[in-house]
């Protein structure tokens, strides 16, 4: 596709103009306004997409919100099979760790402990796994 103008676009090999309505969102780790200072990310591109910038903290950056998401997670899982309950030894391993795949590796986690706790009513630290280990 080739674009003719702002709202419109033109598909390649035809004559006729085509009217869109997008936003594009997009969410990334990198520092990008570094970035496009070091040559690493376009300047360009950085500033069609910087309209509305949103940072959102690492889950170890508000770990005081573990407990409240730990719930969470239990009791979505829950739904399929018996709630199960996080002692306060694996809460201490949770809340000790840096977390670097936010929330997401929180909830597998969780679910692998669930998994490997089989019939019993507690996580513990035992069966929790965290990072790559």
């Amino acid at each position: 596709m080739r674009f003719v103008e702002c709202g419109e676009l033109q598909r390649v090999g035809d004559n006729e103009t085509v009217k869109v309505d997008v936003r594009i969102l997009a969410a990334t780790h990198r520092p990008l306004a570094q970035q496009t200072q070091t040559g690493a990310f376009r300047s360009d591109l950085y500033y069609r997409l910087a309209v509305f910038l949103i940072r959102t903290p690492s889950l170890a950056e508000h770990a005081e919100d573990l407990p409240l998401l730990v719930d969470h997670f239990m009791q979505r899982m829950g739904r399929d099979a018996p709630v199960k309950r996080v002692d306060q030894g694996a809460m201490d391993l949770l809340t000790a760790h840096d977390w670097p795949g936010n929330v997401r590796e929180l909830e597998h986690v969780l679910e692998r402990g669930a998994i490997l706790a089989g019939d019993e009513a507690v996580l513990t630290p035992r069966i929790l796994t965290l990072g790559w280990q």
